[in-house]
């Protein structure tokens, strides 16, 4: 099965994305912004790396796997939810709603994998999804 290549192109532009993130938090680290608006500030540009992700890791994947859409779309999202099961975790203890932070990250990077896939990728077939 053709599972790591796509799993790598989605993880790799999901991190670049949450590097992205991490260098505009550190203007931000002693401001005096609230934990949501810096939570979306910093959230974006991995939403935007998920989403690019996904697409790119449904492209990637091979033409012969790609036919079976169960697994097409297992293997194209399957970068974005590992990283959106680290990211979840890693959410710190100590945020006033740790648990709202922790099921965003959980659910927001797939779900923009899964807009890129239906925005990015080719069908493999006439039919398409």
């Amino acid at each position: 099965m053709d599972w790591v290549r796509p799993l790598v192109v989605g993880l790799s532009c999901c991190v670049a994305g949450a590097v992205v993130g991490l260098l505009l938090l550190v203007p931000f680290a002693e401001s005096d912004i609230e934990d949501l608006p810096l939570y979306l500030l910093i959230s974006a540009p991995i939403l935007l790396g998920a989403l690019v992700g996904g697409g790119l890791a449904a492209r990637v994947h091979r033409e012969p796997e790609r036919r079976d859409l169960r697994r097409h779309l297992v293997a194209a999202l399957s970068g974005p939810a590992v990283f959106a099961l680290f990211n979840a975790v890693l959410v710190s203890a100590e945020l006033d709603a740790a648990w709202l932070f922790r099921l965003l990250n959980l659910v927001l990077p797939p779900a923009a994998g899964y807009a890129g896939l239906r925005l990015l990728d080719r069908p493999a077939h006439p039919t398409g999804f």
